[in-house]
């Protein structure tokens, strides 16, 4: 009640009140001054900036500042990598294809499956294939027709999901599951890429529903510079149908049953690659079965000039129907017969080839094996004698490097980690017959030192 009030009380509530005014007109003023300051931002300056701020909540809200910070939004092409690897990031993900439709580079990870969560089946879904409680539209990413890079990983899509082969300037595809996953019943053929017209990379690992022939990339021969279908065994053709493609780099086509043979690649063929793998199902390919051990010499000459131009990730073996095969006595902790050949690859430095009895263990792989310099490998220490490490002696294809040359450092130091492997067969250049091989089984029996067999 002002009449209860003393002068001196109304003095100071009169100035409060004064302040307080004075105090929101300030806000108000800087409120205009802070909008008009945002709308003297061109789109072109706006996009830029958006283009290198994170992808998270706070860059769509942006939106909701002024209506051109939403156009602008709407047409930056923003290079980071957006990540979907829960129901969160999913429904930010919905929100992005009206907000931020030029998105750039998409990964998506399982939603949370754990909780009854994941995507819809596509068209013609698989009866076998999972149940979710609650599912969502994987096909929202079609909104994003700017997309350079598409990864779909461990998702489990059921059906055909033709979306997700309909991006004018993709470049980069990975489609992958995990080996361990549950059957994966995504359907699709190899002529959808024809919907990705710049595609540069792909990658499809482990998938028993996809079916294709190797023919229908030909439309991507202009683009194409990687090709990983490995454990797709629905895909056939021939690989030679790819020989001519200026640009590839990388093929690897393991357990697929494409098929062709390995000689048939001449000096002209596949000019850029650097990397091969091949199924079984292709002559040479890799785990082929050769008929006997005379036939391998002769092959591994042949492979020389390929090897000499890229690198070979090839291993063969022998087969169980050849003459020359015979079985171990299944003895506990027994060598096996060295009926797996592999190329030997020295920094580049010296090419050769060898028989070994298991294909190798990964962390024993010598072409490409560790640094000159590595702390951790010591490269002459010897290895215990299993069928992971055992082989017989190398056979080169071409002479030792020049003592003066500036690799016959590197060549040594590869050349002896190479020869850690070879303990148990040391002297034999290629399998031992059935009675020396057992007679080497009664040496190891009386006498555990070898190296002067």
């Amino acid at each position: 009640d002002h009449r209860a009030m003393s002068p001196s009380e109304r003095r100071v509530r009169r100035r409060l009140a004064d302040r307080l005014n004075d105090e929101a007109s300030s806000v108000v003023a800087n409120a205009h001054h802070d909008v008009e300051r945002a709308n003297q931002l061109n789109g072109n300056v706006l996009e830029t900036i958006f283009g290198f701020l994170p992808l998270n909540h706070d860059v769509i809200r942006l939106r909701h500042v002024c209506s051109d910070w939403e156009d602008s939004l709407k047409q930056a092409c923003i290079p980071s990598e957006f990540e979907v690897f829960s129901l969160y990031e999913f429904m930010l993900m919905e929100t992005m294809t009206t907000a931020l439709p030029n998105l750039q580079h998409l990964t998506m990870y399982s939603i949370a499956d754990g909780y009854g969560l994941g995507y819809m089946n596509g068209d013609n879904p698989d009866e076998r294939g999972r149940t979710y409680r609650r599912t969502y539209d994987i096909g929202i990413i079609s909104n994003f027709q700017k997309l350079r890079s598409l990864a779909i990983m461990g998702v489990d899509l059921n059906g055909e999901y033709p979306a997700i082969f309909n991006f004018p300037l993709l470049e980069k595809l990975v489609l992958h599951r995990d080996e361990r996953d549950e059957p994966n019943y995504h359907k699709w053929d190899l002529e959808l890429l024809a919907g990705l017209p710049m595609l540069r990379e792909f990658e499809c690992f482990f998938n028993q529903s996809m079916t294709g022939n190797l023919s229908s990339l030909r439309v991507l021969k202009d683009t194409i510079e990687k090709v990983e279908i490995d454990k797709c065994h629905q895909v056939v053709g021939n690989f030679m149908d790819l020989a001519d493609f200026p640009h590839l780099k990388v093929l690897n086509l393991n357990s697929t049953s494409v098929t062709g043979d390995i000689r048939d690649i001449g000096a002209n063929d596949f000019t850029a690659l650097t990397k091969l793998t091949l199924p079984r199902t292709v002559y040479g390919g890799s785990r082929y079965e050769f008929q006997s051990i005379a036939e391998v010499p002769v092959f591994m000459r042949q492979m020389y000039p390929l090897a000499k131009r890229f690198s070979l990730n090839l291993f063969w073996r022998l087969s169980n129907a050849s003459p020359d095969w015979y079985d171990d006595t299944n003895e506990v902790d027994q060598i096996s017969p060295p009926f797996v050949c592999e190329l030997i690859t020295l920094r580049g430095t010296r090419i050769g080839w060898r028989w070994r009895c298991n294909f190798p263990d990964e962390d024993l792989i010598h072409p490409d094996g560790p640094s000159l310099y590595s702390s951790v490998v010591d490269p002459f220490g010897p290895l215990e004698f299993s069928n992971l490490n055992s082989s017989c002696e190398i056979n080169w294809l071409e002479p030792e490097p020049d003592r003066e040359s500036s690799d016959y450092e590197d060549y040594t130091f590869q050349l002896g980690y190479a020869q850690r492997e070879i303990n148990f067969y040391k002297g034999c250049y290629n399998p031992p017959t059935e009675d020396e091989y057992n007679q080497l089984l009664n040496v190891n029996d009386q006498d555990e030192d070898f190296g002067d067999y």
